[in-house]
């Protein structure tokens, strides 16, 4: 129950960063972020096998990526 209630005090807040953002499409973007990493966190959680190693591989990719720009 601890965590339900975590996650929750967790996506309010994120919901209240997004409304503070500068334009409402950057709200929504950074809303669809948080949903898509908490997603993926909880894939790799709910599935350690081989999910869990894509979810893996496809977030080093992503870091990767980023670190080359």
């Amino acid at each position: 129950m601890f965590i339900y209630v975590l996650a929750a005090t967790f996506y309010l807040f994120a919901l209240i960063a997004a409304f503070k953002m500068e334009s409402p499409l950057k709200g929504i973007l950074f809303m669809l972020v948080v949903v898509g990493v908490t997603g993926l966190l909880y894939l790799f959680i709910l599935f350690p096998g081989i999910s869990g190693l894509s979810v893996t591989l496809m977030l080093a990719a992503f870091i990767l990526k980023q670190g080359r720009r």
